[in-house]
């Protein structure tokens, strides 16, 4: 039976992810966007929130009480409805038939539960991540390089790679400095 469109959108919603999830989880106390549901069992917190730009719902499952500084230990899904007859997805949030889609949510979060965090990654030595940034440059500004005398040999345009080989070089020439200025040289060598 579809929910009512007398409740808010974030309510309807809510009231569906919380029937798919079970009583393993802990629904959101307030009705407001994101909505936050927890497993104390897990300990863990899955946040769920419309893009209302892209017009789908992203799903973020987290560390129970996670901070800003534990980015790297998310995981994300996220559901593409189909808006077919609504104008926005706040429409189809507030009168589409949500049941209709549980089945998806219930593929969608029974996967994003069962995979495990990720682990808290080390930070990088900044100098190890510079000198991988500048090899791939390096790379990169190699191939373009072949690609731009391959078009001078066979008489193609030759313009935009050219300005690309302009536009990598300097790149490549911002990183050397850095990577330099890392290792210790005042005075980078040009």
């Amino acid at each position: 039976m579809p929910r009512t469109i007398t409740e808010a959108p974030n309510a309807r919603l809510t009231a569906v992810v919380a029937d798919v999830l079970g009583t393993a989880w802990t629904p959101p106390t307030v009705q407001d966007w994101p909505a936050v549901f927890t497993s104390e069992t897990a300990d863990r917190d899955l946040t769920l929130y419309p893009d209302w730009k892209n017009s789908r719902l992203v799903f973020e499952l987290s560390p129970a009480g996670a901070t800003s500084n534990d980015f790297d230990r998310r995981l994300f899904a996220k559901y593409t409805p189909d808006l077919t007859g609504y104008d926005t997805i706040h429409d189809w949030l507030a009168h589409g038939d949500l049941d209709a889609v549980a089945d998806a949510l219930a593929v969608i979060l029974e996967r994003l539960v069962e995979l495990p965090l990720p682990e808290r990654t080390a930070h990088a030595d900044p100098l190890q991540k510079e000198r991988e940034q500048l090899a791939t440059h390096a790379k990169e500004l190699a191939a373009h390089a072949a690609h731009f005398a391959a078009g001078l040999i066979w008489s193609q345009p030759v313009a935009d790679d050219a300005q690309r080989l302009a536009t990598l070089a300097q790149g490549l020439a911002h990183t050397a400095t850095r990577v330099d200025e890392l290792r210790g040289y005042k005075n980078p060598r040009r």
